[in-house]
């Protein structure tokens, strides 16, 4: 009678933590970031946390959302671990620019033009804009009394999605004396 050893190969689980993808609007909080584990036995204590470099400050475009595991019992070596990472969509935010009304009297020149903003963040200004807008219209001195557009246009930004107002010059009737001649 002889006896002899065999050997009890004990194989890694595969573990496999997947980070979601999720989208926010630039100058807006990082969202709650979330995933999957999968693959945990026998009730190990292993976790995972997902994190992301963009902040609310981020420039819009694509960041990477990595899986972080927590380990307290040092049990990963029991694991194949695969991490799959999400992306985070920072979203340009929406921006409304309009042309400011503005009135001038008939044979006048036209007055400096201005805009108003909705919807800067990060205490964003006009003058972060990548290109500024443009404000103008077709009425010149001799253009009759009456209302005249303003268009904006041309404005861009990165972190905006912008859309463009119009606004309206009113030309008034100027003041016209007439006297007549002592005779």
């Amino acid at each position: 009678l002889s006896f002899a050893n065999g050997t009890l190969t004990v194989t890694a689980y595969a573990l496999v933590a997947t980070a979601h993808n999720a989208t926010k609007l630039y100058g807006a909080a990082v969202p709650a970031l979330t995933g999957a584990l999968v693959g945990i036995h026998n009730g190990d204590a292993i976790t995972a946390t997902f994190t992301t470099a963009a902040t609310a400050a981020s420039d819009a475009g694509l960041y990477s959302i990595t899986p972080v595991l927590a380990d307290p019992n040092n049990l990963l070596t029991n694991y194949t671990v695969t991490l799959v990472n999400g992306t985070l969509t920072n979203l340009p935010a929406p921006l409304v620019i309009t042309a400011e009304n503005k009135t001038r009297l008939y044979g006048a020149a036209n007055p400096a033009f201005t805009a108003s903003y909705a919807g800067f963040v990060n205490g964003d200004d006009e003058s972060d804009l990548d290109t500024a807008v443009t404000l103008a219209t077709a009425a010149n001195a001799t253009s009759p009394v009456g209302p005249h557009p303003i268009t904006a246009s041309g404005a861009a930004d990165l972190n905006y999605t912008i859309t463009h107002t119009d606004g309206t010059l009113t030309v008034s009737a100027a003041p016209l004396l007439v006297t007549a001649n002592n005779a």
